[in-house]
C-alpha cells in the first residue's frame, strides 16, 4: 500500500509537532518516482515519511497515524484528493498541508487554498522551492521544537543523528537516534512500547518481534560505554523511561 522512509539530515531546520512526538509526514502521490523523490527530500526532516498512491490508501493511513505535514497530489487513480485536504484541514490537530499537482490553473489554486491547503505548488517544481515552502508551512508555533535535545550529559542534535555523550561525539544509527529523541522528549516519563514503535517505524515496515528491544539495547550500551549519566530503564510489560543514573 505504501512506502515509508526514515529521516536524517540537516538541510531543513528541525521541527517537532508536539511535546514527546517526532515528525511524521504523509506524501500522497501516484507517480512512484515522484513519490520516492519527495520522500528523499522530506527525509531531511527528523522522523518518518509515509508514501501512498491513492485516496483510499491515504484515508487508511490517516485512520492509523497523526501526521504533521501532508504533501498532496490532486488527481489520483480513485478520485480527487481535494476531499483529503478538506478532511485534514478539519482535524483538531491538523497537519501543515501543501498541494503539489499539475492542476495549477488559477481556479485550481483557489479551490485548493479555500479547501484548507496552506500552500499550493505546481508541477514541475524546483526542489529548492519545495524545501523553502516546507520550511514556511512548518513555522507555525505548534510545530516548532528545539534543534538540540539534552538530559544530563547527553545531547542529541535533531536531524543529524549526532549525539554528544560526556563531551564525546557519536553518530547514531537513524532508528537509535529516533529512539533517543523520543526518550529525551519524555525524560522521566514512561513511553509505551507501542508509542515508541509508532514513532520509529513506518506502517509498511516489516518488524520482527525483538527488533525494538535490540535497538534499545544497542543504544543503552552506547550511552554506558561513552560515560552517559542517564540510563534507559525497561518497564516490564509497559515500555521504557529515561532517567538519571542512580549513584551508589
Amino acid at each position: 500500500m505504501s512506502k515509508s522512509s526514515e529521516a536524517g539530515n540537516a538541510a531543513i531546520p528541525q521541527h517537532q509537532p508536539q511535546q514527546g512526538r517526532s515528525m511524521r509526514s504523509l506524501v500522497i502521490e501516484d507517480e512512484p518516482q515522484i513519490g520516492a523523490y519527495l520522500a528523499r527530500l522530506l527525509g531531511q526532516l527528523q522522523g518518518i515519511v509515509d508514501v501512498v498512491a491513492s485516496v483510499s490508501d491515504a484515508q487508511q493511513a490517516l485512520s492509523n497515524f497523526k501526521y504533521d505535514l501532508a504533501i498532496v497530489d490532486r488527481m489520483l487513480p480513485d478520485g480527487d484528493a481535494l476531499k483529503i485536504v478538506i478532511a485534514l484541514s478539519q482535524l483538531p490537530e491538523r497537519p501543515a498541508i501543501i498541494m503539489l499537482t499539475a492542476k495549477d490553473a488559477k481556479e485550481d489554486v483557489i479551490d485548493g487554498l479555500n479547501s484548507g491547503a496552506d500552500d499550493y505548488l505546481g508541477k514541475p517544481f524546483e526542489p529548492q522551492e519545495f524545501i523553502a515552502r516546507v520550511r514556511a508551512v512548518l513555522r507555525r508555533p505548534r510545530l516548532l521544537a528545539p534543534s538540540v535535545l539534552s538530559f544530563g550529559n547527553v545531547e542529541l542534535h535533531v536531524g543529524t543523528n549526532e549525539a554528544i555523550v560526556a563531551n564525546k561525539k557519536v553518530l547514531l544509527r537513524r532508528r537509535q537516534a529516533l529512539i533517543l529523541g523520543a526518550l529525551l522528549m519524555r525524560r522521566d516519563r514512561v513511553i509505551t512500547r507501542a508509542a515508541l514503535m509508532e514513532e520509529i517505524y513506518g506502517f509498511d515496515d516489516e518488524i520482527e518481534s525483538n527488533t525494538l528491544e535490540a535497538q534499545v539495547s544497542r543504544l543503552r550500551k552506547t550511552l554506558t560505554e561513552l560515560g552517559g549519566d542517564v540510563e534507559i530503564r525497561s518497564m516490564r510489560g509497559i515500555g521504557y523511561i529515561l532517567r538519571m543514573t542512580q549513584t551508589r
